[in-house]
């Protein structure tokens, strides 16, 4: 218990105020925002350690209970979400277009200029604070008794690790990767909201849910390699981290590996349901 990294992990710090002093300031101070989030970062590791204990020990508690419906404390959630993810995504998207015309498509995924600065650097700051709370999914998953998935809760954790790890630093791709986020949880919580409504949409959509985050972690992984490529073979400036860069290109690999093969068993090998199986499953229940 003497270890020094034992003891960090057993002190929980969470400095409201100075938060509170940057979200509500006139004007937006990225070195703040940055300085704030690299002191917190061991919360990061704090509360994966007790986001497992919490959606697993609920899972275990549910294992022979009913269910709860929690439909309309559901449909709030994925509501705010689905605002906040497009609210986000049209304030960064001005500066995501202009940053192509004036600098080019290398440089808007190799350079990060003034994405953290700003009205646009606001929003990058509440993104990253938003993967802490959105930790909360989970919670209504086990509660409700749906499968989970190990997709879901690593890309969880990982995603809140990266994010707190990489914004001090921001690195060139991170503009790629944050707007990329903001725009796929927009349809994404868009459309849980709407399932949550119990309002049954094609199931088409739902491909597409899950075929624009492949897309997603495709053009990732694409921007990582050519960074890493004209980082390592060519004497060209780039914003570039390793460190950050290794684990950028560890996580969206990981996670375009789970998101394919989740789709494959989704949509490709899964076995349509024949009116005579739909029947066999009513009398089961």
């Amino acid at each position: 218990m003497d270890h020094p990294l034992v003891q960090r992990l057993l002190e929980f710090r969470f400095d409201f105020s100075r938060w509170f002093s940057i979200v509500t300031a006139k004007n937006f101070d990225d070195k703040q925002a940055k300085s704030w989030i690299g002191d917190h970062f061991d919360i990061t590791i704090q509360a994966s350690i007790l986001y497992c204990l919490t959606i697993f020990g609920i899972k275990f508690f549910m294992k022979n209970r009913q269910p709860f419906g929690l439909q309309n404390p559901l449909a709030i959630w994925n509501l705010f979400l689905a605002v906040f993810s497009i609210y986000g995504t049209i304030q960064l998207t001005p500066e995501f277009i202009n940053t192509h015309k004036e600098k080019g498509l290398v440089n808007a995924y190799t350079r990060i200029y003034n994405f953290t600065e700003g009205n646009n650097g606001y929003w990058v700051f509440l993104f990253i604070c938003s993967k802490l709370i959105e930790l909360v999914d989970t919670v209504f998953i086990v509660l409700r008794k749906k499968p989970l998935m190990f997709l879901h809760w690593y890309h969880h954790i990982l995603t809140l690790i990266y994010a707190f790890y990489s914004y001090p630093i921001s690195p060139g791709f991170n503009r790629y990767g944050i707007y990329l986020n903001f725009l796929v949880h927009s349809f994404m919580y868009s459309y849980y909201f709407i399932a949550a409504l119990n309002i049954r949409l094609p199931s088409p959509v739902a491909k597409f849910i899950t075929s624009i985050q492949i897309w997603q972690f495709i053009i990732s992984v694409g921007a990582l390699l050519h960074n890493g490529y004209l980082v390592y073979f060519t004497d060209r400036q780039v914003d570039f981290d390793p460190r950050v860069f290794y684990l950028a290109t560890f996580m969206d690999v990981t996670y375009l590996a789970l998101f394919i093969n989740f789709f494959v068993k989704r949509y490709i090998l899964k076995k349509p349901t024949t009116k005579k199986d739909g029947e066999k499953t009513k009398k089961r229940d």
